[in-house]
């Protein structure tokens, strides 16, 4: 109020209430203004300095809200404009999103990650600052040698989602442009919650879920495809997560961009361009389902203990025992009979054949 002209200031107290319901009724719930306003006062600008504070109240208001709102009202004018880029893993399509992030300067930033994620990138690229060496080739448009693979990029190359650098590098950006950044992926250990649920009882899906990982891992090409439910795990349901997510938090008259690996580019950009029709049931489910809570995240330690502890003592005790048979079906310890040297056509006493020593030899002992 303070900020604004003199001749636009609402003059009575039902003046202001009315602005000020009109604001938050069409910033934060999306909906036509509860009251009539003035013309005088709709009429006003909002001030450059009025912008960053109505902003956040909106975005506060979107999460208050509980349930996402309809794509419907989004494509109706919520938002100003939708960009959605893909990352390829390549320092150029790195580069060349965060040109365009640049060249659009939006309000809103949306990371196919998490808030876990997102910290273990913080913590990578705090650790390992980028060298001369890796500046230098990516200046020339060389690539930049491959730095040690860590645990959040095992958890991107596996699970799905940028890499921590991807995250650093984007982060750093939006925040040179004033931008708030929000993480619009599934937790990254529900995800591995529901795909240890699916494969517990799946062992074939399995053996070929960690011949695809060691692939990843080590660098190289898959050579067997994933399964039809391990793929909806992990990425079926995490499109319409984000999908949904970015209906969510999206403000009204703000500027979104969204950044995602290059393979759920597609499929993101047709669910926000469809209409997202069950997605806010199907995430609702999936969440109640998937045993999101810290307490039901008990699969992957089950998964563990069914496929790797219980067999590797199980071996081991079926050895043992194995070794306890054949040992009883061998013959027992022999005794060793020393005799001892006798003359050329002498026959040896039983002591000397018995190891004992013979009474000449103990005469010869006792008078040594």
């Amino acid at each position: 109020k303070l900020l604004q002209p003199a001749s636009a200031r609402p003059s009575t107290a039902a003046d202001l209430d009315a602005f000020s319901m009109h604001r938050c009724s069409a910033l934060v719930a999306s909906a036509a203004p509860a009251a009539s306003v003035p013309a005088r006062i709709s009429a006003v600008a909002v001030p450059p300095a009025l912008a960053r504070v109505q902003f956040e109240v909106a975005r506060c208001g979107s999460l208050l809200q509980g349930a996402p709102r309809s794509f419907a009202s989004a494509a109706g004018g919520s938002w100003r404009s939708l960009t959605v880029c893909g990352l390829d893993g390549s320092s150029g399509s790195l580069e060349a999103s965060l040109r365009k992030l640049r060249e659009v300067r939006p309000q809103q930033v949306m990371l196919e990650t998490c808030a876990q994620r997102r910290q273990l990138a913080n913590r990578v690229s705090s650790a390992s600052a980028t060298t001369a060496a890796d500046a230098a080739a990516a200046a020339s448009g060389a690539e930049a040698p491959r730095s040690p693979l860590s645990h959040a990029d095992a958890i991107a190359a596996v699970h799905g989602g940028l890499r921590p650098g991807d995250v650093a590098a984007v982060v750093s950006a939006a925040g040179d442009i004033d931008a708030q950044v929000y993480t619009v992926d599934r937790p990254y250990q529900e995800t591995q919650n529901r795909v240890a649920r699916h494969l517990m009882l799946r062992p074939r899906e399995l053996l070929t879920f960690a011949r695809h990982s060691a692939s990843v891992l080590s660098g190289g090409d898959p050579q067997e495809p994933l399964s039809r439910g391990v793929r909806e795990l992990l990425e079926s349901e995490r499109e319409r997560h984000m999908a949904t997510e970015v209906l969510r938090r999206g403000v009204q008259g703000s500027d979104i961009f969204v950044i995602c690996r290059a393979e759920r580019e597609t499929a993101l950009r047709q669910l926000l361009d469809g209409g997202l029709s069950g997605t806010s049931s199907s995430s609702s489910s999936s969440r109640v389902g998937g045993g999101g809570g810290e307490a039901a995240r008990i699969w992957p330690l089950l998964l563990v203990l069914v496929y790797v502890l219980v067999p590797g003592y199980g071996s081991i005790f079926l050895a043992w025992r194995a070794s306890r048979v054949v040992a009883s079906f061998l013959p027992g310890p022999r005794e060793l009979i020393f005799a001892a040297p006798t003359a050329p056509g002498e026959e040896a006493t039983p002591a000397a054949a018995a190891g004992l020593p013979t009474p000449a030899a103990a005469a010869a002992s006792e008078t040594g």
